[in-house]
C-alpha cells in the first residue's frame, strides 16, 4: 500500500496514502470553515472538535454526509495520535469500520474513525464502528478505576476529541505500567498481533 509522511512520524510505518488524503482533506474543510490551519498537533483538535459541532446540523439534514465527514475527521484525528504516540494503521479493508491505528510499545488499539462518530453525535448509538479501546483485560480494568476517580466531566465535554485523546494517552499510560509490572519494559507489537482484533464488517 502506497505511504506518505513526514520527518515526524513516530510510527513503524507511514500512514496509508488513503488516510493522507482524508487528513488533508479534514484540514481544509476547517481552514474553509473556521479561517484556521490545523497542524496536526493535539492543540488543534478544540479546532476540529468546533468544526464537528459546526457540522452536525448539516448531517442531520443529509445524513449522507456522516460517512465522509468522519472517515476525514477521523483520519485527521488518528494522524495526531500517531505523530505524537509511537503507532500504526491497519486498514484491512476500504470499509473505515474495519480500520485501526494500533501502538507499538503497548497493547492499544482503536478505530479513530469510531470517535469522530461519536463526538458528531455526541452518543455511542449511531450507525459507525464502535470506539471501545482495545486493551488487555487487567489493562481495561485499572484505566476504568482511574477514569472514574477523575473529576466528572459534562456530557458535550465527554465526546469531544480533544477529551478522547486524553483517555487515549491515558489509556497508553496505563498499558505500559501494565508491561512494567509484568518485567516487560521493551515489548514491540506489530500488525500480526492485532489482527484477531478487528471485528467483521458489519459488527461492533
Amino acid at each position: 500500500m502506497a505511504t506518505a509522511g513526514g520527518p515526524e512520524d513516530l510510527g513503524i510505518t507511514l500512514p496509508p496514502i488513503e488516510i493522507v488524503e482524508l487528513a488533508e482533506a479534514a484540514r481544509q474543510y476547517v481552514l474553509t470553515a473556521v479561517g484556521t490551519e490545523l497542524d496536526y498537533t493535539p492543540e488543534t483538535l478544540p479546532l476540529l472538535d468546533h468544526y464537528i459541532r459546526q457540522s452536525s446540523e448539516s448531517v442531520r439534514e443529509r445524513p449522507e454526509l456522516a460517512e465522509l465527514l468522519t472517515r476525514s475527521v477521523g483520519a485527521y484525528f488518528g494522524e495526531v495520535v500517531r505523530r505524537t504516540l509511537p503507532c500504526f494503521w491497519r486498514l484491512p479493508s476500504s470499509d473505515a469500520r474495519s480500520w485501526q491505528l494500533c501502538f507499538e510499545q503497548v497493547f492499544l488499539a482503536f478505530n479513530p474513525t469510531a470517535f469522530a462518530w461519536d463526538a458528531l453525535f455526541e452518543s455511542a448509538d449511531h450507525d459507525g464502528p464502535s470506539s471501545e479501546l482495545v486493551l488487555d483485560r487487567e489493562d481495561r480494568e485499572a484505566l476504568e478505576q482511574r477514569l472514574a476517580a477523575l473529576p466528572p466531566v459534562s456530557e458535550s465535554e465527554y465526546w469531544l476529541l480533544s477529551t478522547r485523546f486524553e483517555v487515549v494517552e491515558m489509556a497508553a499510560d496505563q498499558a505500559r505500567l501494565g508491561l512494567t509490572r509484568a518485567g516487560l519494559a521493551h515489548v514491540e507489537y506489530g500488525p500480526a498481533d492485532y489482527e484477531p482484533t478487528i471485528s467483521p464488517i458489519g459488527q461492533a
